[in-house]
């Protein structure tokens, strides 16, 4: 067997050039950094929507206990006084708001009660959040109680 000239042998056989190295890195490089910046903005929208649940479980929690004071009205009719007209959704006036922690959160929920047709308490109610690095915008839901 003749040895085989260097000049004559075969790329395959001279290994990874120095570039080649150097761009295999790069591409590498911005394929974590991809991932990395998909992560952090995942974890961001993750939060946000955590945060709009929330804020509609708290809504939805007020309402409830709002209509059990209209059910309550019956047997203890200072319960309605819950339920009287007032209120604002831009100032904290004195009964009708709250500060509520839910999953290390704070939200302040502002409500209005207005005079519905008949006996009705026309009930809006705005979240909005306290904490966190960017919360979402305030919310308000709206709905009708009859007693």
């Amino acid at each position: 067997m003749t040895p085989v000239p260097m000049h004559l042998r075969g790329r395959s056989e001279a290994g990874f050039t120095l570039i080649e190295l150097m761009i295999a890195i790069v591409v590498i490089v911005i394929g974590v950094l991809g991932v990395a910046a998909t992560t952090v903005s995942m974890t961001r929208t993750q939060d946000l929507t955590a945060a709009r649940v929330d804020m509609a479980a708290l809504a939805d929690n007020k309402f409830e206990e709002l209509r059990g004071f209209a059910g309550a009205k019956a047997q203890v009719p200072a319960s309605m006084a819950q339920l009287a007209v007032g209120g604002s959704l831009t100032v904290a006036t004195a009964g009708y708001n709250d500060v509520v922690v839910q999953r290390g959160r704070s939200y302040s929920r502002l409500w209005v009660v207005t005079a519905g047709v008949g006996e009705t308490r026309d009930v809006t109610i705005r979240i909005t959040p306290q904490t966190g690095n960017r919360p979402p915008a305030p919310k308000d839901f709206h709905t009708l109680i009859t007693p």
